[in-house]
């Protein structure tokens, strides 16, 4: 049975190699998860080095603190642990109950993610006009679940904030439409056409959700949520109705890890993986550059990290400080982004599609753009795929359906005319 110490390396090595699997074949490529994946390691690499140069005595403990306080996050990150690594199930705790409403740091009410339920539905409907709402952005991605679908619809407010919004030159201005932010997963029949964009209409029954967007976009979905993106969600009907019965405190994690005092290898070895990791799951955060991101070269840099780190602490004196030195020269060698190869015409599967409608919110102005990623085939058709994408700043068209996921597509490119039969056509 493995120690605490040996299971919280051995969660760092599967990360890595998790990563590298999405990545090996451009056709199994997941932005989603392996941005979630290398996001573990932002704030706990730092933990583990820590607890592998602790005193003998302190490993185990500062090792199983560090994971409880990686779990701690929510029953997501939680699940995502033990689907790593299934041993953690038994160490760790249950995960507490999620708060789907919060108060932030003026006391006021503020709203995370919903379950989209009927009697949800029907309180978003009497706080924002969803059918005068259009749609601002969609993005769609295959999952191990199935199709994934993030839509945000700026609506208008069914209630008037009590004070406007100050602008940066200090004058008071009407505040926009509110984001309504909605995932859905197990996706089935999208159809969307940007085009026709205004005016959604939902419905939820024991088998998911049902979406009308626009005359005749939409989709079905087995599971679906719903965060109300809006900084006056406070005046809301749903957010009076919260105050009266959210707690006053705000709820405390779990104290901060103790972590012994690192030396300056130590940290500096700790911080150059963080830098990697987060060099990883830029292809989350900027799927316009994801094809550039050399994810296999990352984790051939950092592979068996965890056990590295384990090795490097079990050294003492000059040796342990070498051993990270070492390791510090290793990983901070991250790859360079390079420009992201453009999909030709021929064989693609496509991994993500993102549309954003151009608006200006806050000051800032947002032009619209489309983002595809695409898996293709090299010169060896038993090699495998590679990614290629394609941004289209201000496109003048956008339409896609979920058959434009489908295996054994054929890609058409004509200048900036894309399309992929009647599944997908952008320009």
């Amino acid at each position: 049975m493995s120690s605490p110490l040996e299971t919280f390396a051995g969660l760092l090595d599967r990360s890595i190699r998790e990563i590298a699997t999405l990545a090996t074949d451009a056709r199994s490529f997941d932005a989603t998860r392996i941005g979630r994946v290398a996001d573990i390691w932002d704030n706990n690499t730092l933990h583990l080095v820590g607890a592998a140069c602790a005193p003998w005595p302190l490993r185990s403990r500062r090792a199983s603190t560090g994971l409880r306080w990686m779990a701690d996050l929510g029953a997501d990150r939680r699940r995502l642990m033990v689907d790593l690594d299934p041993s953690l199930d038994r160490m760790l705790p249950p995960a507490g109950r999620a708060r789907s409403v919060h108060r932030d740091y003026r006391g006021r009410v503020s709203p995370g993610v919903f379950e989209l339920t009927a009697e949800i539905i029907d309180v978003l409907a009497h706080d924002y006009d969803l059918v005068n709402g259009s749609v601002r952005s969609l993005t769609a991605q295959p999952s191990d679940e199935g199709l994934r679908v993030h839509l945000t619809l700026a609506t208008p407010r069914l209630f008037t904030p009590s004070t406007g919004r100050v602008s940066g030159d200090g004058s008071t201005m009407p505040w926009p439409a509110a984001p309504l932010k909605f995932t859905f997963n197990g996706v089935t029949d999208l159809r969307f056409d940007a085009e026709d964009r205004i005016g959604m209409a939902i419905s939820h029954t024991s088998a998911g959700s049902t979406v009308t967007i626009g005359r005749s976009g939409g989709l079905q979905a087995t599971e679906a949520s719903i965060w109300p993106y809006d900084p006056r969600w406070y005046e809301s009907t749903a957010g009076q109705a919260a105050d009266l019965t959210t707690p006053l405190t705000r709820p405390q994690r779990r104290k901060p890890v103790r972590t012994s005092t690192l030396t300056a290898p130590q940290s500096a070895a700790a911080r150059a993986l963080v830098m990697l990791m987060n060099h990883a799951r830029l292809v989350h955060y900027y799927p316009n550059l994801a094809a550039g991101v050399p994810i296999l070269d990352i984790c051939r840099v950092a592979a068996d990290a965890g056990s590295a780190i384990l090795a490097a602490g079990a050294r003492r004196g000059a040796e342990r400080q070498t051993a990270f030195a070492e390791l510090e020269q290793r990983w901070r060698r991250v790859p360079p982004t390079t420009p992201p190869e453009a999909a030709r015409s021929g064989p693609v599967t496509l991994r993500h599609a993102w549309y954003d409608e151009p608006h200006h919110d806050h000051d800032d102005p947002h032009h619209g753009r489309a983002v595809l990623l695409a898996a293709v085939p090299g010169a060896d058709p038993a090699a495998p795929w590679t990614l290629a994408s394609e941004e289209i700043t201000q496109p003048s068209r956008f339409r896609i359906t979920s058959t434009a996921f489908d295996d054994g597509q054929h890609f058409h490119r004509d200048g900036t005319f894309l399309r992929i039969d009647d599944a997908l056509v952008v320009r």
